[in-house]
């Protein structure tokens, strides 16, 4: 389902989650390097991509990078340049800078979501910290469920 044909916040029968304006209203915010045209043209192109996920998620269904990272193509200063588009909401949210030492994480740990309700900034170390758990606990899950249907 795509962002302008979704209803309000509520689940549709089959349990799945249905995208909310609601989650677009944090956007209030230009992105700090843009202009305020080029920052709605930015949310306008999001909105577009939008496709509802579980858990509240909104997908991406744009471009992609290997990591499953959501990638948008963003003309600055007559140059092309790609940025993940969980980064982008997070700008077009908040209106800060991200200092380089800082990371946008997801706290639903779903990489196309770029729900702005669903990203924290965090610093590199913890998020990487963080991501490795994940991974090991993931992996550690699989392999007890490979066990168990042996």
């Amino acid at each position: 389902m795509r962002a302008d044909e979704a209803d309000l916040t509520l689940d549709d029968d089959d349990g799945t989650a249905v995208v909310s304006f609601s989650a677009f209203e944090a956007w209030q915010h230009c992105i700090p390097f843009l202009t305020d045209e080029q920052s709605a043209r930015i949310a306008e192109r999001l909105k577009r991509h939008a496709v509802a996920g579980e858990n509240g998620c909104i997908l991406y269904d744009g471009t992609r990078n290997n990591d499953g990272y959501g990638r948008m193509s963003v003309r600055r200063f007559g140059r092309i340049a790609k940025y993940l588009t969980h980064r982008l909401s997070w700008w077009l949210a908040h209106g800060e800078e991200i200092p380089f030492y800082m990371e946008i994480a997801h706290k639903c740990d779903t990489p196309a979501c770029f729900n702005p309700k669903h990203l924290e900034k965090k610093r590199r170390t913890y998020n990487r910290r963080d991501s490795a758990v994940n991974t090991n606990i993931k992996r550690a899950l699989k392999v007890a469920a490979m066990r168990e249907a042996a």
